[in-house]
């Protein structure tokens, strides 16, 4: 329910194709497993009291940001990744699109908020003794660490289908590997070293 910001002196991220730099980064003093407990009892159980099209909802508003904040996000993508604004709109409207199918996924699941499995099984002699399988959100937290050549559409492809399927997400960017200031790389035997 707040911000932090890491501490130290951090990486230093450059501008690929000028090599200024232009942010740092650091994990320092930001305290993980309190961000993990956070999605585990406020998130999980947030997420799992909604249905689909109430996750939806939310996955569609999040679409809606990122086309909001488009123009700022190509920016961004040219300046920190180094890409031409084709593919910082290629990063940017796929995360938008992800979002919104994922919601439409949503929205036809409906107002449940758990998934019917096959048929009911006849357990015994009658039918009073049947079982049913029902697929329900997993408790925990789906952690994931994104790319830096496609950050947008990368979290948002992984986020939504966990978000609608009522699991909370804890995301950290990788740390820029694509800059001037990373030694090259070279190859070797057809294996890759950095």
């Amino acid at each position: 329910d707040r911000w932090v910001d890491g501490e130290g002196q951090g990486a230093t991220l450059h501008n690929p194709t000028t090599e200024e730099a232009i942010a740092t980064t650091s994990t320092e003093g930001i305290d993980l497993s309190e961000a993990l407990s956070h999605a585990r009892d406020v998130g999980g159980p947030t997420l799992r009291s909604m249905t689909f099209a109430q996750r939806a909802e939310l996955l569609e508003a999040l679409a809606q940001s990122v086309r909001e904040g488009r123009e700022e996000l190509l920016d961004l993508s040219t300046e920190n990744n180094g890409a031409t604004r084709g593919d910082a709109k290629f990063d940017v409207d796929g995360a938008a699109y992800t979002l919104s199918a994922y919601a439409e996924i949503g929205k036809q699941l409906g107002d449940g908020k758990m998934l019917v499995d096959g048929d009911s099984i006849q357990l015994g002699r009658s039918a009073r003794w049947s079982g049913q399988h029902l697929i329900t959100p997993r408790h925990g937290v789906a952690v994931h660490i994104n790319a830096f050549n496609f950050p947008a559409w990368g979290l948002a492809e992984k986020a939504a289908a966990a978000l609608l399927a009522g699991v909370p997400v804890l995301a950290k960017p990788a740390t820029a590997t694509g800059s001037p200031a990373a030694p090259p790389r070279q190859r070797q035997a057809g294996c890759e070293t950095q």
